[in-house]
């Protein structure tokens, strides 16, 4: 069973959640600006997708944008340990790849 590829999808696509975030948060006074979020999508073989990119369709403010920051601040936790856990995947993958090398050495 291979690990390293899904949890290289989660890595990317926590990174592409974490782009689109970061996009909001500097737009957040821009008028009429819409947040935008990341769809992802549950691959068969294993892993997750970035399936597109959506505008929240809330109202913005008068002068300014629908962006919420404790919204993006939620998310951005979440985000942040979405990539965390597959980079602790992607680590005892190469631990143990490293130990099998070293069995046969």
């Amino acid at each position: 069973m291979d690990a390293l590829g899904p949890a290289l999808s989660g890595l990317s696509a926590a990174s592409a959640g974490l782009a689109v975030q970061a996009n909001n948060i500097a737009n957040q006074r821009s008028d009429g600006y819409r947040a935008k979020r990341v769809e992802l999508a549950a691959q068969p073989a294993g892993g997750v997708a970035v399936q597109g990119v959506s505008q929240d369709p809330s109202p913005t403010v008068p002068g300014g944008s629908n962006v919420d920051l404790a919204t993006e601040a939620v998310q951005g936790m979440a985000l942040d340990v979405m990539y965390k856990a597959n980079l602790k995947v992607v680590q005892a993958e190469d631990k143990r790849m490293k130990a099998t090398l070293d069995l046969k050495a």
